[in-house]
């Protein structure tokens, strides 16, 4: 939708103006603190005023997560399939660092809207590229989604974060008879950087990717 084509809707509020605030509150606080009236209440002005565009507040999520899902940028169309893929995952790892809190929304959604509907295309065309069916594309393209949001949600999360000092101190005082491969791993903890599973994770998909060709 062009510009012109907007309306600013009451109060003069405009819904890019919207949506940069909500995210702006989901960030400071969390999903579960954040809602319409307070978002309101940043904007001075009534709930009605923010649901004008967005009708509910699903749909204002909805808005919200695609707005992030914007920043992400075109990959290089002459670049290897698997190139291509392997940079947008890591687009989707630098969205979640960047957005923790708005981040899960996209997780929600089948589709986001605009921007989600550009990066689908994007992927489809990699996975057609690839060689894969039609059905092999639809399938890998959903678990693709799925991977890559989950693992960056769980970094942001903490579960694919370095174990900190605390674990590893932890870690040590089990009694390695009962934890033998965990007292192995030991210094594999300790010596684990900051997204190292995430990178690890996203060629081992890649490579699975490349085994269905052959199947």
């Amino acid at each position: 939708m062009s510009k012109k084509n907007i309306r600013p809707g009451p109060r003069g509020l405009e819904p890019d103006e919207i949506v940069k605030a909500g995210l702006s509150l989901m960030e400071s606080n969390s999903p579960d603190a954040f809602s319409v009236r307070k978002l309101a209440a940043k904007l001075g002005c009534d709930p009605m005023a923010v649901l004008y565009h967005f009708k509910s507040k699903t749909g204002l999520e909805r808005a919200m997560a695609d707005a992030i899902n914007a920043e992400i940028t075109p990959v290089d169309v002459n670049a290897s399939w698997r190139d291509r893929l392997k940079g947008l995952a890591f687009q989707y790892r630098r969205l979640a660092l960047k957005y923790p809190q708005t981040f899960p929304l996209l997780m929600r959604f089948w589709i986001t809207g605009p921007a989600d509907y550009r990066h689908a295309e994007m992927i489809y065309k990699a996975l057609a590229d690839a060689g894969l069916t039609d059905r092999q594309m639809v399938d890998i393209c959903f678990g693709w989604y799925a991977s890559l949001l989950g693992l960056a949600a769980a970094e942001v999360g903490g579960l694919l974060k370095p174990a900190t000092p605390e674990i590893i101190a932890e870690i040590d005082r089990l009694p390695s008879a009962d934890f033998p491969t965990m007292a192995r791993l030991l210094q594999a903890f300790t010596n684990q950087k900051a997204g190292r599973a995430y990178e690890v994770m996203v060629e081992t998909i890649l490579d699975g990717i490349e085994c269905a060709l052959d199947s």
